[in-house]
């Protein structure tokens, strides 16, 4: 059979010659091509979609575990907070006692005993949901935030239980009236307010954290500063960051410090008792304005002054 052809005259005016055959051999290439080409089209598309989708899945999922791992952080520093005041509450609680029981009726206080309240110890004790065992331990995160949060809230009720009975002590040794003129009770300004805790912080002129040992109490300048308890001036003048500055000796392992101050009233080696102005509120050294920075030490140790304050 003789093959059909056609021609096809091009714009400009060349022929070309082909046959039928070829032709629909050539659309039969193009639509196998296209049907080929669809499919794949369809086979990415799905697969695209699983993808997006893992990658939602996997995106919630870093979410979730970063937002975990925050919140295991903080239970951590809550942890590392508590037992450190535990530690700080319990030295102070042996100095307290050092410096004042001569004047405190013993009996009442239970001598050579710790002011710890031992109801929180013995409910821990006594909690049967405590079964630990020597070994490794095998735990995921949420089990491990539990356990912190137990153990948090243990802690906090024996540390809530002994600042409470540390502060029954002072309320007992007060109503004595002896042994209190050289314990640094007092606050050392009048009014003002709490500008920094003592502890970790956020810092105030470079950002980022730091530790603060003492506290800042913002008040106008010029305002009196007093001696907390009475004691030997060890330092005043300046002292690097912070500026214009006094230490006092008070004896029995407790010295004070107060900083940023505009101006300086009294002279090291001289003795002062408790109330007397030893300089003025100012905003000296690393300072961002008016206020004073007091530190409480003991044995040589910073401890949270508001441990040893009376309340206002």
């Amino acid at each position: 059979m003789e093959e059909r052809k056609c021609e096809l005259r091009l714009p400009n005016g060349k022929v070309v010659n082909f046959s039928y055959a070829k032709l629909k051999a050539g659309i039969a290439v193009t639509a196998l091509v296209l049907v080929g080409a669809v499919g794949g089209a369809g086979y990415l598309y799905h697969q695209l979609a699983d993808y997006r989708s893992e990658a939602t899945d996997y995106a919630a999922y870093k979410q979730n575990k970063a937002e975990q791992q925050t919140k295991l952080q903080k239970l951590l520093q809550d942890n590392e907070r508590m037992l450190r005041d535990m530690a700080e509450i319990s030295n102070l609680e042996k100095k307290l006692r050092r410096a004042v029981i001569r004047d405190v009726d013993s009996s009442k206080l239970g001598e050579g005993t710790s002011m710890v309240d031992s109801t929180a110890a013995k409910e821990t004790s006594a909690n049967t949901s405590y079964t630990g065992k020597g070994g490794p331990a095998k735990m995921d995160i949420n089990g491990t935030m539990a356990v912190l949060t137990a153990q948090n809230a243990n802690i906090k009720k024996m540390l809530d239980s002994t600042k409470k009975s540390v502060s029954e002590l002072l309320s007992e040794v007060e109503g004595s009236g002896g042994g209190m003129a050289s314990f640094p009770d007092k606050w050392p300004t009048d009014g003002g307010t709490i500008s920094s805790n003592y502890g970790v912080r956020t810092g105030p002129i470079e950002g980022g954290y730091d530790w603060h040992p003492g506290l800042d109490i913002a008040v106008d300048f010029g305002t009196p500063v007093y001696a907390t308890a009475a004691g030997t001036i060890e330092q005043a003048g300046w002292n690097g960051g912070y500026g214009r500055y006094v230490r006092i000796n008070h004896g029995n392992g407790y010295k004070t410090a107060y900083g940023h101050m505009s101006g300086i009233a009294v002279a090291a080696g001289q003795r002062v008792i408790k109330g007397e102005i030893i300089g003025f509120v100012g905003s000296t050294g690393y300072s961002t304005g008016p206020h004073i920075h007091y530190e409480v030490l003991a044995d040589g140790q910073n401890i949270d002054p508001f441990y040893v304050l009376k309340n206002k």
